[in-house]
């Protein structure tokens, strides 16, 4: 085991942690494993210290981030965004699903930290694995319904977004809930357009765009 690690085990019984339930050292993948409960007790132990940099080098548990956003939304939005992926995917032509899960795992992932694409695989039997595999190695075609359903998950109504072709029309809630749960390389423009907002993949307004994920 690492310095480093050993370092972190002994912060961890100082602060109140258990080992073994509350953290615990993957040996294949040489990395630490600490439950929400004991991130929680490293904060309050050692509020000087940067955590949010060590967790780049650390595995935390996913319920942090998603115990996280849930309450700042006010909803179960881990959950209701996954049985919404299960669903659409499904359902979807192929192609689309591929565009689907491509924009809402990464999108999600990248504004949250929360690693959706391994909550979706811990739900779904080996067969359904391989074929999420496929899905998202195939080429993708457009199609816009992941933003209805990140807002509605996210806590909105479904009057929050509006499609007109390529187009998605917001409301000011649709569009908050929209960027509190998903960043990706999507223009969003904020127009006042009869007091809605308007997200678009063809917008030129540069200087809102979002970051690439």
């Amino acid at each position: 085991m690492a310095d480093d690690a050993i370092r972190l085990f002994q912060m961890l019984v100082e602060a109140g942690a258990k080992p073994g339930e509350d953290f615990s050292y993957n040996l294949q993948t040489a990395s630490a494993e600490i439950s929400d409960r004991a991130f929680e007790m490293l904060q309050a132990a050692y509020p000087d210290i940067n955590w949010s940099s060590v967790c780049e080098r650390i595995n935390v548990d996913p319920a942090i981030p998603v115990e996280a956003l849930n309450r700042y939304l006010g909803v179960e939005f881990t959950e209701q965004i996954l049985t919404r992926i299960e669903q659409r995917i499904s359902e979807l032509p192929p192609m689309q699903a591929t565009w689907y899960l491509q924009q809402v795992l990464g999108g999600v992932e990248h504004r949250t930290k929360i690693p959706l694409y391994m909550l979706l695989q811990r739900r779904m039997s080996l067969d359904k694995q391989m074929w999420l595999e496929r899905l998202l190695r195939q080429p993708a075609d457009p199609c816009y319904v992941w933003m209805s359903d990140l807002v509605e998950a996210a806590g909105g109504d479904p009057e929050d977004v509006e499609f007109s072709g390529d187009e998605a029309t917001m409301t000011q809630a649709g569009l908050a809930l929209l960027t509190a749960v998903w960043d990706g390389d999507y223009d969003i423009v904020a127009e006042e357009v009869d007091a809605e907002d308007v997200v678009s993949e063809d917008s030129s307004t540069e200087d809102h765009s979002t970051e690439d994920s």
